[in-house]
């Protein structure tokens, strides 16, 4: 979505009216009806790197340098002129919104939607190979632990090595094993 006056949105008129006379009014107006943005002008490691089509390929380079353009024009390229469909493309990032970000600008390059995510997550990846497993053996997919529910588990198992007598670290520690800060610690 995008905000733009009303005025300029065909049919609209600016309105005011006596409680507030001469404000502007905005509209807000899907953004599907932007045109889709153009291809970046990449350097020649940029287009060494999207056209690179057989096998793997690492890339190093700093922050700033253009990377997550030319992943994005990487994707494009592959689904564009083919033969990759976009459910064969898996982007991987560290963080949620990164890879919401990867996603939004490869389909905004494409022009159109896709009906897999192009662009996860290791963590989700990760979780989606274990519930695909799952399913393929019949059994019920897992579950993701809330936090809470992680430091209990992780509480119950220091508190089960502390209690069988096992070696649950120094002496001098084995009073902070049932500690929740102990146990968040351990978590993180």
């Amino acid at each position: 979505m995008r905000t733009v006056p009303a005025e300029s949105v065909p049919g609209n008129a600016p309105e005011s009216g006596p409680d507030k006379p001469g404000r502007p009014r905005y509209r807000l107006v899907s953004s599907a009806t932007r045109p889709a943005p153009g291809a970046p002008a990449l350097d020649e490691a940029q287009r060494t790197v999207v056209g690179h089509r057989s096998g793997p390929l690492l890339v190093l380079a700093g922050p700033g340098t253009g990377k997550t353009a030319t992943i994005v024009e990487a994707a494009v390229d592959r689904i564009a002129h083919g033969p990759v469909a976009p459910e064969q493309i898996l982007v991987l990032t560290f963080s949620r919104r990164a890879a919401g970000e990867l996603r939004e600008r490869i389909v905004d390059r494409l022009g159109r939607t896709t009906r897999e995510p192009l662009a996860r997550t290791f963590h989700s990846y990760a979780f989606g190979l274990l519930r695909m497993a799952a399913a393929a053996r019949g059994e019920p997919p897992p579950r993701l632990l809330a936090g809470p529910e992680q430091d209990l588990v992780v509480r119950e198992l220091l508190a089960g090595g502390a209690d069988a007598g096992g070696d649950a670290g120094p002496p001098e520690l084995r009073t902070a094993l049932r500690t929740r800060g102990w146990a968040a610690a351990v978590r993180a």
